[in-house]
This record gives C-alpha cells, sequence and structure tokens, in this order.
C-alpha cells in the first residue's frame, strides 16, 4: 500500500475478547491511540463487577449495581455482543457465533475463568456455584424462598441450613453475609429462623490460605463470633440434593449448597498453546502467546519470582491489561517490548459488617472497622461508572443503617 504524501497509515486493529477487568484496563489505555482502532467483544453487554457477587446473592445490592454497560464505558472502543466460537491464527479472524469473521492485527484474549467442581460427584448437579449475575440470582432465590417453603410446610426445617464449600475470600465473604442475612430474616419468620444456619468448608488446614495465619485465625474467629460453623480439613466427596459427603464418611444436610472451592479459565482455547492444570496459556514474560496474540488475567499462566503461576483475581488482569496495552504502544513507536512484573499492592477480604482483614505487606496486618472502611474504599474506587458507585455508597449506607433483604420481583 502507497501512502501519499501526509497520508497516516492506516490504525492496526486490536480485537480484545471479555469486557473483565483486564480487557476493560487494556481498552481504557488504548482508546485513543492513534496507531490503533480498538474493538471489545463479550457474550455480555456489560461489564460485571464480580467481587460483589455476592451482595447480590444475599440480596444486598440489586444486580444493576454491579453491572456496567460496556457500550458507554469507552466512546473510542467499538463493542460487539457475541461469543468467539473460533480464532485462525495464521489468517489472524475471528469467528463469532459460528458466523461473522472479524480480521485483527492484535488479539487480546482476556476471557476471564468459570467455576470448577474437580470432578467431584454431583457437585455440578447439586451445588450452586457464584460466577455470573444468573448464579447469585438462583442463590437469593434459594436463600429467600426456602424461608417460605418452610413456613408454608412444603419442607423440613433441615432446608434453611446453609452450606458454602471453600475457605477463600469469596466463602468467607459469602458465609459471614449469608449469616448476617439470616439474622435479618429472623423478624419475619420468627417460629423457624432458629433453624436456620451456615457451615463453611475447606479442604484445608485454614480458611484464606493465601493470607498470613494470624488472618485466617482471626477470620475463623470472627465467623464462629457471628454463629458461622467452620469445618477445616474437609474435603467433600460426593453431593445430592439434599447434602453434602465428606471423605472422613461424615454427611452435612443442607437445602442451600454453594460450592466456591475454585476456578479455572474456560478449557476453549487450550489449542491455542501449552496450559497448565487449570487450563491457563503458559505465556512468554512479555504477555504475548504467539506474534500478535496477547493473554492476560485469569487465562494466563505467568510465573512470579517463585516459578509459582500469579493468583487469578482482580489487580492482576487490571495491572496486565495496562501492560499489554503499553506493550502496543511500544511496538507503535518501534520500541523493545519489557516483561511484565506484577506489583502485589495486598489483599483483603470483608467478613460482614465492620468486619474485615487486609494485609498490605506479611508485616502490615490490620482488622476490624478500619479494615472494612478500607474494604469499602477500594471497592468504590474500583467499580466502573459514577452512577454505579454513587447507587452503591447509597445501598451500603442505607444497608448499614436500616438493613432490609432485597427481594427481585422475578423472586
Amino acid at each position: 500500500m502507497t501512502l501519499e504524501w501526509g497520508e497516516s497509515p492506516p490504525k492496526q486493529h486490536v480485537v480484545i475478547v471479555g469486557a473483565g477487568f483486564g480487557g476493560l484496563a487494556c481498552a481504557r489505555k488504548l482508546r485513543r491511540s492513534s496507531a490503533y482502532r480498538v474493538t471489545m467483544i463479550d457474550r455480555h453487554p456489560y461489564h460485571l463487577f464480580s467481587p460483589l457477587l455476592y451482595q447480590v446473592a444475599t440480596a444486598g445490592l440489586p444486580e444493576d449495581d454491579i453491572a456496567f454497560p460496556v457500550r458507554t464505558a469507552f466512546r473510542e472502543v467499538d463493542f460487539i455482543r457475541a461469543e468467539v466460537t473460533e480464532i485462525d491464527v495464521k489468517t489472524k479472524q475471528l469467528t463469532l457465533n459460528g458466523k461473522r469473521v472479524v480480521d485483527f492485527d492484535h488479539l487480546v484474549l482476556a476471557v476471564g475463568s468459570q467455576g470448577t467442581t474437580y470432578g467431584i460427584d454431583g457437585v455440578a448437579e447439586h451445588t450452586l456455584q457464584m460466577k455470573s449475575v444468573a448464579d447469585s440470582r438462583l442463590i437469593r432465590r434459594s436463600l429467600l424462598h426456602t424461608y417460605e417453603e418452610v413456613e408454608d410446610g412444603f419442607l423440613p426445617t433441615t432446608a434453611l441450613q446453609v452450606a458454602v464449600v471453600g475457605g477463600g475470600p469469596t466463602g468467607v465473604e459469602l458465609a459471614g453475609a449469608i449469616r448476617e442475612l439470616q439474622d435479618e430474616i429472623r423478624r419475619e419468620f420468627e417460629d423457624i429462623a432458629q433453624h436456620a444456619s451456615v457451615t463453611l468448608i475447606e479442604a484445608g488446614p485454614r480458611l484464606l490460605p493465601s493470607f498470613h495465619p494470624k488472618s485466617s485465625a482471626h477470620a475463623q474467629k470472627t465467623l464462629e463470633k457471628m454463629g458461622v460453623t467452620v469445618r477445616v480439613d474437609t474435603a467433600v466427596s460426593r453431593a445430592t440434593a439434599t447434602s453434602l459427603h465428606f471423605t472422613n464418611g461424615d454427611e452435612l444436610v443442607a437445602g442451600t449448597r454453594i460450592w466456591a472451592a475454585g476456578v479455572v479459565a474456560p478449557p476453549t482455547w487450550k489449542m491455542l498453546g501449552e496450559t497448565d492444570r487449570a487450563n491457563r496459556l503458559k505465556v512468554q514474560p512479555t504477555l504475548s502467546l504467539t506474534d500478535g496474540i496477547w493473554v492476560i488475567g485469569d487465562a494466563a499462566h505467568h510465573a512470579d519470582d517463585t516459578g509459582r503461576p500469579l493468583p487469578m483475581i482482580a489487580p492482576v488482569a487490571i495491572q496486565q491489561g495496562k501492560h499489554v496495552a503499553n506493550q502496543l504502544l511500544r511496538l507503535a513507536r518501534n520500541e523493545q517490548l519489557t516483561n511484565f512484573v506484577y506489583r502485589d499492592k495486598g489483599q483483603m477480604a470483608t467478613i460482614g459488617r465492620r468486619k474485615a482483614v487486609v494485609e498490605v505487606r506479611r508485616w502490615l496486618r490490620f482488622s476490624g472497622t478500619f479494615a472494612w472502611l478500607t474494604w469499602l474504599a477500594l471497592h468504590l474506587a474500583y467499580i466502573s461508572g459514577g452512577r454505579n458507585r454513587t447507587s452503591i455508597f447509597a445501598d451500603w449506607v442505607w444497608n448499614y443503617l436500616v438493613w432490609v433483604p432485597r427481594r427481585a420481583i422475578t423472586d
């Protein structure tokens, strides 16, 4: 192609698959680039703020508060609502919904993760997971409707027992929120409320295994004070329609069984390269997979200084999204690529109102009200959209002062 005098070369096409934390971070830095035009593709028309899914599941927030429309995020970025069904690396083409073909110069895979059952019998059929708005809606329906069913005599009182499997941040936050929901709903169902309970199950020796042992111990002690039964060193062997069975022979009857015990990358794109046990594609230090293809977030296997892959959490995805955007900008300036270095800014988990644990460094840890306020502030800062941020803040203030479970009409 011959350019006329003063004519700029055509922009290269960057396609980002996935409107999660990593995909949005990448698009945000590239949206005004003179070298690239950006298209984002996702099966949903919104960015889901997944760290607050548990609050939708426990009737604390409306679901539209944590879903931000992608089309309104960046005017400079084109958005296509579709599912990628095929990637042709040689021709640099994507097939959408088995029909439409989209060409790309650079492809950024930011496809996130999905829950895993580890192949345990009955888990997929008889437990609820929490990876989408639909999942949270099912959990909320189970938690709230069970009271109605028990009150009317259609279910036994044991149906009010809730089991949460997985002692990571998601499981801890969910167990604490469910216990608070049970305490608040007691006023509506005085005759049966005493039968409601929450049991948190962790296969390992302690909760929050990525945290300092003192933070783990504090989280367990706080949950137990709230009335949550915590079972560590307890692995699930199978699930049924009414209970969980453990490898030690015990059985726990529970009307609502929630599986929060781990995630893996989607297996769809394993054929693109070498993967690990969690289906994550092993990327180069620059985060490139092959020429023109980049992988970020939960789908990428990138080892830290110790050789272990980085955790599948939002801060990693955000930093990787920004890094790939910078890499593309460097390519446009004919500069050398740089290796990705993750900057760990700490971790946190909320246990309930005015209850949380925060670790900035292994030696800098705090808990209680200040940790809870820190958790609130950081999550508000990460939420996309001023309307969503304002609405969530108002809901949190209202819930703190006068808490009433939100019941959707569809419930």
